[in-house]
């Protein structure tokens, strides 16, 4: 009964670890230390001044995680530009897309915006599904509250996506994009902005705009931070998570009688 409980333990972990994401470095094509994690150190200020207490290797979530979200600010989610260190940094796109209709999409940052007061905007979502930016309406509607976030570039017919949150879309299954949740531990300091806490309702996100496997892996290429929203998890994860709880308790059961 042990090996049976063991088994479903192992099974339980390896699963895990394969949701887990991607390996980010601190060391890319803009030279050395110029990686995710030191975007982090530089914007926090305390209770270590330089240092975040998040690891960008070992904090991420899960990549099943980090795909869809919704908005749990009655006002709507606010997004604000932290950090772009990209050769196509003025081309490069930020938005959100239809969970059921990736087609469907939402630019919130353009190529021209950059770490200025001007890069904050709120994103809302009406009863109807209606998207609006800054309270004007997109003329996009959405076919659910659930979106993704996605890079775009305006080298793509219409700014159109080129990676997505949610790594089936994109080519081989690529994971571009990881994310990070406050932990009411760190102060942050956004440029412009005054410092303030990094809370658990507050998410950073960091893009890789070239597709992983052929790039840098640096995750420094644009990086937001977003507020007033929560992960949504897909059901494939729930599903999983699901039967490998089961299993333990199927084992344990076993092993009581």
């Amino acid at each position: 009964m042990k090996l049976k409980l063991l088994t479903a333990a192992v099974a339980l972990s390896a699963w895990t670890a394969s949701a887990q994401a991607v390996f980010v470095s601190n060391d890319g094509d803009d030279g050395v230390g110029t990686g995710l994690q030191n975007v982090l150190d530089n914007v926090t200020v305390a209770p270590t001044l330089g240092t975040s207490s998040v690891n960008v290797n070992t904090d991420q979530l899960d990549d099943g995680l980090d795909s869809y979200w919704n908005i749990t600010g009655t006002g709507g989610s606010v997004s604000t530009f932290v950090m772009e260190i990209a050769g196509n940094s003025a081309s490069n796109t930020f938005g959100v897309y239809d969970r059921y209709n990736p087609n469907n999409y939402v630019e919130i940052f353009s190529g021209a915006d950059s770490n200025t007061i001007s890069s904050q905007v709120t994103l809302s979502m009406l009863l109807d599904g209606s998207v609006r930016i800054n309270g004007v309406d997109s003329g996009i509607d959405f076919t659910s509250y659930d979106f993704g976030f996605y890079l775009g570039s305006e080298n793509n017919v219409n700014n159109s996506p080129l990676f997505y949150s949610d790594s089936s879309l994109n080519t081989n299954g690529s994971d571009q994009m990881v994310a990070f949740q406050g932990t009411n531990t760190d102060t942050v300091q956004l440029a412009g902005f005054a410092p303030g806490l990094w809370t658990d309702k507050e998410f950073v996100l960091a893009f890789e705009d070239i597709l992983y496997a052929n790039s840098d892996k640096d995750f420094n290429d644009l990086v937001v931070m977003v507020e007033s929203v929560l992960p949504v998890p897909e059901p494939g994860t729930l599903a999983l998570l699901g039967l490998g709880l089961a299993g333990l308790g199927a084992a344990r059961r076993r092993q009581k009688a």
